[in-house]
């Protein structure tokens, strides 16, 4: 028995000093891949994604602009942790700068919550998918679309159990 836990703790031993030899990556120290990249619309991603697309077709969040009552579509309108009502209900809120929603006049293509809303601006993989095409994936990093587009979603932004969505609804 004291055999198998010597053995044991070597081998957890030798994993222990082979992170301190080669490094552990540090995500934080890379620069990040969306920098630059700026929102597109579900009507571009549709392009490539169509399977896709039909599903989120049928979903809640292709509706997600119509399902808020008029009265709370306002910039103006915040809840009561006090974040905008849209916010959860558009697709780059807050992100302006690289073409996220702004105003539902000007910013038409991201009402809803549609693919940008989760996976990031889609500009550079949009590039990338060119790239791919274009190339006829002679030189494509296969890799590359892992770092132009999000791999985690933040679901509980808005879907976050201790917002009362029934008071507000309650109020029209």
């Amino acid at each position: 028995m004291s055999r198998i836990i010597v053995l044991f703790t070597g081998v957890i031993g030798i994993f222990a000093l082979s992170a301190v030899v080669w490094g552990v990556p540090d995500d934080a120290a890379k620069p990040d891949p969306q920098a630059d990249a700026s929102y597109v619309g579900v009507k571009t991603c549709r392009k490539c994604h169509m399977r896709q697309y039909r599903t989120w077709k049928k979903m809640k969040h292709a509706k997600a602009w119509s399902a808020l009552p008029a009265k709370y579509q306002a910039l103006d309108q915040k809840d009561e942790k006090g974040r905008a009502c849209v916010s959860c209900h558009v697709t780059g809120y807050g992100d302006a700068d690289r073409g996220g929603f702004a105003d539902p006049t000007k910013s038409e293509k991201l009402l809803n919550v549609q693919c940008e809303a989760c996976h990031g601006p889609g500009s550079k993989h949009v590039e990338a998918g060119k790239k791919l095409q274009a190339e006829k994936r002679k030189h494509y990093n296969p890799g590359e679309e892992h770092f132009i587009t999000k791999k985690t979603a933040a679901c509980a932004n808005c879907h976050n159990p201790h917002v009362k969505h029934s008071k507000y609804k309650a109020a029209e």
